[in-house]
């Protein structure tokens, strides 16, 4: 689109129509895929403001400061979060050099990461570049500080393609709700811009992008679930293209579910978790969005789940408190997605599921 026609698409107003048109069809993507429930609709709905919210605050504020703290800003539910990591992320110009200092304050591990493209887009999320906290050399007060470049850095240097425009920071905290996240701060080198006034080509593209965005992120998830519910009650890794457009963590083994129970059903999954820098299973709705995992118990992990003399975990997904061990709380859900996942495991299990009555468990 030409600098003129950009302008013009902002003058005239069809810019905006246009993603008010995106944001519509968006919404009823999302409706025509519903199960027939109030709940889950309503849900779905929610899901689509809270990605149009976030798709619009990134076109709208482009502005990167010399310095900036990570890990303050809300983060989407999408694509089953991790209820154990804390996202935190900024853009990034690739033909310029950052500086990303903190410590590792209670969180297990930290996963650096840089990418290229963006969800829902014809090439998706492409992972450039990927540092491990535990390859990081600290000082002797345990603080680090990482280079992020295209030009390669002997020590602690996290690399960036031609392309690269944004960064995300994983942390992993095994008890979230009781831990303190590591503080980290990201600053730009060398002589930065001062902000400039809106330009409006620029932010015609932006909000054209936005709409764009939006409408793809919803149809590459929803395809997501629709794999998932192909194998209701049975955990699979995930389909090998669903993983090359949504590039995480290289080190994780990504498995997958999709679960729905009647009021006196529980879903249970028996485990033998193998050496590993990590594991956990978790369980979200119907549109892959964590559940309120600061309030309720939604998911177990390595450290918090209990196991038998054996090492064996069994896991109980079930609407009430069945009074056992590793009971997932369904908050209200009836139907909803699952992820299982392994860090740095040599081998993976297979999970083993049934379905039983409530009464038969304790």
């Amino acid at each position: 689109m030409s600098e003129e026609e950009a302008v013009e698409r902002i003058s005239d107003g069809r810019v905006w129509d246009d993603f008010c048109e995106r944001l519509k069809e968006a919404g009823h993507k999302v409706l025509d895929a519903a199960p027939d429930d109030p709940f889950d609709r309503a849900e779905g709905l929610r899901y689509v403001s809270r990605l149009a919210r976030t798709f619009l605050r990134n076109a709208t504020e482009t502005h990167q400061p010399a310095r900036m703290a990570l890990g303050h800003a809300e983060s989407p539910k999408i694509g089953l979060d991790n209820p154990d990591y804390v996202y935190c992320g900024a853009s990034l110009d690739p033909g310029a050099t950052y500086t990303l200092r903190g410590e590792l304050g209670d969180a297990q591990m930290i996963g650096f990461g840089t990418f290229s493209g963006a969800l829902g887009t014809e090439k998706g999320l492409v992972r450039d570049g990927h540092l491990e906290s535990q390859a990081l050399e600290l000082d002797a007060d345990g603080h680090f500080e990482i280079t992020i470049s295209q030009r390669e850095h002997p020590v602690n240097w996290l690399r960036m393609g031609p392309e690269t425009n944004s960064l995300n920071a994983r942390q992993t905290l095994l008890r979230r709700a009781e831990q303190r996240q590591a503080p980290l701060e990201l600053e730009r080198l060398g002589k930065l811009q001062p902000a400039q006034p809106l330009d409006p080509a620029r932010f015609s593209r932006a909000l054209d992008r936005a709409g764009l965005v939006l409408g793809g992120t919803i149809s590459q998830f929803l395809a997501w679930t629709a794999s998932f519910q192909e194998h209701t009650h049975e955990i699979r890794p995930i389909a090998p293209q669903f993983l090359a457009a949504a590039q995480g963590d290289p080190n994780t083994s990504y498995n997958y579910s999709y679960w729905e129970i009647g009021a006196d059903e529980a879903f249970v999954i028996d485990l033998d978790p193998p050496a590993c820098d990590y594991w956990n299973l978790q369980i979200g709705n119907h549109w892959l969005e964590s559940l309120d995992f600061m309030s309720l118990q939604t998911h177990v992990n390595q450290e918090t789940a209990v196991a038998d003399a054996d090492g064996h975990v069994r896991i109980v997904v079930a609407g009430r408190d069945p009074g056992v061990p590793n009971w997932l709380d369904t908050a209200g859900h009836v139907r909803g997605a699952l992820a299982l996942r392994w860090v740095g495991a040599e081998k993976i299990p297979e999970a083993q599921t049934q379905v039983v009555p409530i009464s038969s468990l304790g």
